[in-house]
């Protein structure tokens, strides 16, 4: 009982770490700082800008260190980029502010109409960073598939509620408590859905074998 405790205990530990670490502080805390100082001096324009900046040099830099391209990056960077061109041509910083929730909708848009292909996006980037090892056969059952379509709803759907979220703090709070929280929540929620979804399969396919052999059980014990 202690020892299940204990690695109960040690599993929420490992996925606050991975979600409250350095690229937590670098890529959602350091941009507020910048915002938050300039937006305090009436400067809010520049505040956007060079807060955009810092996040476009994040997933610049993360890209030139591990040489790998992330979909989920890909995407933020495209966006940010979007975000920071359109906020400097019209000079106004509610453009970058209203970028994320663009990105959140066609986000949905995007993990929804991957269901229409072979293989859904989020099961690609889990693929690509994570499972590398599993045998042909096994990706062709039903079970590996229905896994990955599970967790592209949910990712649909996780992009539409923030949406929603951001939409409602835009129209409530003051700009900068938007930028804080929408930062903050998108920071959180994308890592803990990635954490879910490298253990969420796992756990499922795993759910599918005991049911298997439930059901073979209760049949043999039928026939006797």
């Amino acid at each position: 009982m202690n020892e299940t405790s204990g690695n109960h205990l040690n599993e929420k530990q490992s996925v606050l770490k991975n979600i409250f670490n350095r690229d937590f502080v670098v890529s959602a805390i350091i941009p507020i700082i910048i915002f938050a100082a300039f937006d305090n001096f009436k400067m809010t324009l520049l505040g956007i800008i060079l807060s955009g900046v810092w996040c476009l040099g994040v997933v610049l830099i993360n890209y030139i260190i591990e040489r790998k391209i992330n979909a989920l990056a890909v995407i933020a960077g495209a966006f940010s980029a979007i975000g920071l061109i359109g906020t400097v041509i019209s000079r106004d910083p509610t453009f970058y502010l209203v970028a994320p929730i663009v990105q959140d909708f066609l986000g949905a848009f995007v993990f929804f109409g991957s269901l229409f292909f072979e293989r859904s996006l989020i099961q690609i980037i889990v693929e690509q960073s994570y499972l590398k090892n599993v045998p042909e056969a096994f990706k062709q059952t039903s079970r590996y598939k229905s896994a990955w379509r599970i967790l592209t709803c949910v990712w649909g759907i996780m992009n539409i509620s923030q949406a929603v979220v951001r939409i409602a703090l835009l129209a409530s709070v003051s700009m900068s408590s938007y930028y804080a929280i929408s930062m903050v929540y998108g920071s959180i929620a994308t890592p803990i859905l990635l954490v879910v979804s490298m253990t969420f399969p796992k756990w499922y396919w795993n759910r599918g074998k005991t049911t298997n052999s439930l059901s073979k059980k209760l049949a043999v014990e039928n026939k006797d």
